[in-house]
């Protein structure tokens, strides 16, 4: 009698759990597909498109192609875990290869007009848009940038070519955001040429670093951009309600 009591709780167990693995199907089958990929449910609401997008596509698409308000509360969350992430991979970096990045105050200066130009240009702001913008393009962007620093460091007056017109742009689009940088703040407090080639050195060898952790996967071969662009504003006028 135990024996057949069992059973029929094993079965009328088994039952239940059918039934809730049937309605979870067709929950996710009735919501709607992610209007972005097409292909997983839209589980959450993008302020950015002002309609639901799935997990995948707001991770991966976020204020790199999606023009997110500051009060995104993905972007928020999504900011302390990618600077987590970023310190251990750096650190992880200088184990393998030690060397001297420390940067200082002035170099942090230039370091974030650097980035804020590689941004720029890859949403197109006050410029063309490079907007499939890759890592290996701004690797090379900023090695030519390094180049020139280094020329113009010695004394001579020669422009270093880039490899492509896309690496030429943003190569072209940092040394002008520096200039600009060098033209506008005081003597007193203006990055020097030192500190400028210590934040390009230290640019480079992060792209490198997500370049590596990337190696053989092609969905990662924009990982440091979508790195910084998680930290610089879109213009105002990007993130406001569309008006019809």
């Amino acid at each position: 009698m135990k024996q057949e009591y069992i059973i029929s709780r094993a079965i009328f167990a088994g039952r239940n759990l059918s039934c809730h693995l049937l309605l979870l199907a067709c929950n996710l089958f009735s919501m709607p597909a992610c209007p972005q990929c097409n292909k997983r449910p839209a589980k959450r609401f993008c302020p950015a498109l002002r309609t639901k997008i799935c997990a995948v596509c707001c991770a991966t698409e976020r204020m790199i192609d999606l023009a997110c308000p500051e009060s995104c509360s993905y972007l928020i969350e999504a900011r302390p875990s990618a600077s987590q992430r970023e310190r251990l991979l750096l650190r992880k970096e200088a184990a393998i290869n030690p060397r001297d990045l420390s940067l200082t105050e002035r170099a942090v200066l230039a370091l974030n007009i650097i980035e804020q130009a590689i941004v720029n240009t890859q949403r197109g702001v006050a410029g063309t848009a490079l907007r499939d913008l890759k890592d290996e393009e701004i690797l090379a962007a900023v090695e030519n940038a390094i180049k020139n620093a280094e020329t113009e460091e010695s004394g001579l007056i020669y422009e270093h070519g880039a490899a492509s017109p896309r690496i030429a742009e943003v190569s072209r689009r940092i040394r002008e955001a520096l200039d600009k940088m060098s033209a506008e703040i005081p003597a007193e407090a203006r990055p020097r040429r030192s500190d400028t080639l210590k934040a390009l050195t230290f640019t480079r060898e992060s792209v490198k670093a997500h370049m590596r952790r990337a190696a053989g996967d092609a969905e990662a071969s924009r990982s440091y951009v979508r790195y910084i662009t998680l930290f610089f504003p879109w213009p105002e006028q990007a993130t406001r309600p569309l008006i019809l």
